[in-house]
């Protein structure tokens, strides 16, 4: 429906001018005024897509209303009716943008024909601004993606000179969505207004893959782990697939987003060490409302999640925290702290390959036999050293698995090609198989999937002439829509615009 404005001193002339717009086929939203000083309040309360007005006006002059229509609406059609001795006066209006008009008396088919042309302009102006939208998004969504996973300086250099990175800068809390089995390639356009409405607060979102999509929200002053279960709980509701959420910390500015999102990829990790949670944040906000009582019982819970994470670095991290606390603080019985320790060295224990020829047992009977602080300390840190040798060890021996798996994927990739499904065609669960792919290669396994699929379209884009749906089912994509979004965000450049630059080069 057309918003459309009449200017009219004479009341007859408008009626007239309804009956003709009723003959349309089109339907109109009609605020009808008798002068320009009315008409100008209106614009500047709300927009009209067309103004018709008569070129002279005795109130105001007919250019000047024109002229002051189009400073406040200056994407606003506008169209005029005029006598033949106002006809050079219209001529004169084309200055401010003014293409159609009407001579009075008017005739029905001028009119309509005008009036058509008129609409013709208003809805190209929509289309335009429409591709202007869906371009900027684009290349946020082009330079993001780009951003989140380098990190480099570089590619945010760039992303300066060809978008506003104030949008960026607005963001301070970040949730991460998983889906067991490929989702986020199924074209679902409707999904997102449903989350939006159902969160009752805007966001900016991005796919990464077929598996995984990560949501930008601005408010400061938010609980976002109950946005979180909120979420959740939507899902759980409105689909059979089963999702995993991770929520960031807050943060200040766009430096800090890709440390932010690695962060939220390690917490997703977590799901493999607790299958039957759901949502993951972080340690510092898994700290924040702790009470003395329970800190040492939430810092074996990290040591536990550093262990099935494999992550040495996290591992040490807060075994010093916990270390400086006893250290720094010798109010605590001698029998306290060999409990609080040997929780550590039973957690060490749960990873069965570890323990191969050692006893947990042994291990703890050592340790309840130190004498002091110092002891205790010295036996917990040569475990988590034995572990971390282990460590090393599994990884140089797994490089042929991580190369087996690599290569299956590049044979399969026309295939859903989940964790779950991978780990079945190895040796290992799917947290190991997701820790070793990652410390091997350098790269998540789902983004792994999804960069060979972008770079055998860009293969078979610039060495076949297979048509486009073709190659997009060939490299596992359900949905040609999907495809052609995922192939501008990783190069830049449409399937047929990148054909055409390398049959070029």
């Amino acid at each position: 429906m057309y918003r459309l404005l009449l200017v009219d001193e004479d009341r007859k002339s408008r009626q007239e001018l309804h009956y003709l717009l009723e003959q349309t086929e089109k339907e109109y939203q009609v605020q009808e005024v008798s002068s320009g000083k009315e008409a100008l309040e209106i614009l500047s309360r709300q927009a009209a897509d067309i103004m018709i007005t008569q070129i002279r006006l005795s109130e105001m002059d007919g250019l000047e209303l024109i002229r002051q229509a189009r400073q406040i609406a200056p994407d606003m059609a506008i169209m005029v009716i005029c006598s033949y001795t106002d006809f050079a006066l219209a001529q004169r209006a084309k200055q401010y943008g003014v293409e159609e008009y009407v001579l009075t008396p008017v005739d029905q088919n001028e009119f309509v024909t005008a009036l058509n042309q008129t609409q013709a302009r208003v809805e190209f102006g929509h289309e335009r601004e429409k591709i202007e939208i869906s371009k900027d998004r684009f290349l946020h969504r082009h330079f993001l993606q780009q951003y989140l996973y380098s990190g480099s300086r570089e590619v945010l250099e760039r992303a300066s000179q060809r978008i506003d990175l104030e949008k960026w800068n607005a963001w301070h809390c970040a949730i991460l969505v998983e889906a067991e089995q490929p989702f986020f390639d199924d074209g679902k356009d409707f999904f997102w207004e449903e989350i939006e409405t159902q969160l009752r607060r805007p966001f900016f979102h991005l796919n990464l893959n077929s598996f995984q999509t990560i949501l930008f929200f601005t408010e400061v002053y938010c609980d976002y782990t109950l946005v979180a279960k909120s979420l959740h709980v939507y899902l759980k509701q409105a689909f059979i697939e089963r999702f995993y959420l991770a929520v960031s910390s807050q943060f200040d500015s766009c430096q800090a987003l890709p440390e932010v999102f690695h962060s939220l990829l390690s917490q997703m990790d977590d799901r493999f060490c607790h299958p039957d949670q759901r949502i993951f944040t972080s340690d510092e906000d898994k700290e924040r409302y702790v009470s003395e009582e329970t800190q040492d019982s939430l810092m074996v819970q990290l040591i536990s999640e550093d262990i099935s994470r494999k992550d040495i670095g996290r591992l040490k991290g807060h075994f010093g925290t916990l270390q400086d606390k006893y250290i720094k603080q010798t109010q605590f019985s001698a029998m306290y702290v060999k409990f609080v320790f040997s929780r550590v060295i039973q957690e060490l224990f749960q990873d069965k390959h570890f323990t191969q020829g050692r006893g947990l047992e042994q291990e703890i009977d050592r340790l309840y036999a130190c004498s002091d602080l110092g002891q205790i300390l010295e036996i917990t840190r040569q475990c988590i050293l034995e572990y971390e040798i282990y460590l090393e060890q599994s990884i140089r021996e797994s490089a042929r698995d991580v190369e087996a798996v690599r290569v299956y994927i590049g044979n399969h990739l026309d295939e859903a090609l989940s964790l779950e499904e991978l780990a079945s065609k190895s040796r290992f669960s799917p947290g190991d198989l997701s820790f070793l792919f990652k410390n091997k290669t350098g790269i998540d396994i789902n983004r792994y999937v999804w960069v060979r699929r972008m770079e055998e379209a860009a293969r078979l884009l610039g060495r076949t002439c297979q048509r486009i749906p073709w190659i997009s089912s060939q490299i596992g994509f359900s949905h040609l829509s999907y495809f052609r979004k995922s192939f501008r965000i990783y190069y830049g450049l449409d399937p047929e615009e990148y054909r055409s630059q390398t049959l070029q080069g």
